[in-house]
């Protein structure tokens, strides 16, 4: 992918992780996980939240700030905004930005395919991502012996035993980001043995 349009796609992202910050802090909420269930349980379509339009679509939401707009469809885990290539493109022209060849998704799907061959992006549920690389990561230093795991997000606790499921996931958390620590979603995990 070229850099000029990586730049475009990363401050695409900045955007809406601004957008949904601020949504959080509207609702007094922690994280994405959080706000789907606000969602849910108040069934809510449009709102305005710190000076900020929302409208929900979808999978994903259109934001207006009054400098900006921004549209986008959620992204998987705690990532708030997958690349769909139509909505950027849309994004960008609602935005007159001066990078009018991004206007066509078909340009930007182009690029994002070539960048997934070229292990820049990954595909996952039609949503385009940025990869890390392993430059990017270190390997954490998981206990082998433990008993319990404590899992803790913002003033949310869950204590698991140790099981097949959680072995699994410890196994597959082979390197993490190293910038974890500045996620706007963090956990912390803690291990207990008995013995």
């Amino acid at each position: 992918m070229n850099y000029d349009l990586m730049q475009i796609i990363k401050d695409y992202i900045k955007k809406v992780d601004y957008v949904c910050t601020s949504l959080l802090v509207g609702f007094n909420l922690n994280n994405k996980y959080e706000f789907y269930e606000y969602r849910k349980a108040n069934h809510l379509m449009e709102f305005r939240i710190n000076g900020i339009d929302y409208r929900l679509h979808g999978r994903g939401c259109h934001a207006f700030t009054g400098e900006y707009n921004v549209d986008w469809d959620f992204g998987y885990r705690s990532r708030w905004c997958g690349i769909d290539p139509w909505l950027v493109a849309r994004t960008l022209e609602e935005n007159r930005d001066t990078h009018a060849i991004y206007y066509k998704g078909d340009v930007i799907k182009e690029a994002c395919e070539q960048a997934a061959k070229n292990d820049e992006m990954f595909q996952k549920h039609n949503l385009y991502y940025f990869t890390i690389s392993a430059n990017n990561t270190f390997k954490p230093d998981f206990p082998s012996e433990y008993d319990t795991m404590v899992i803790r997000n913002f003033n949310k606790q869950w204590i698991i035993s140790r099981s097949k499921v959680i072995d699994r996931f410890i196994k597959k958390s082979s390197r993490i980001y190293n910038e974890i620590e500045n996620s706007p979603n963090p956990y912390e995990l803690s291990f207990f043995s008995r013995g």
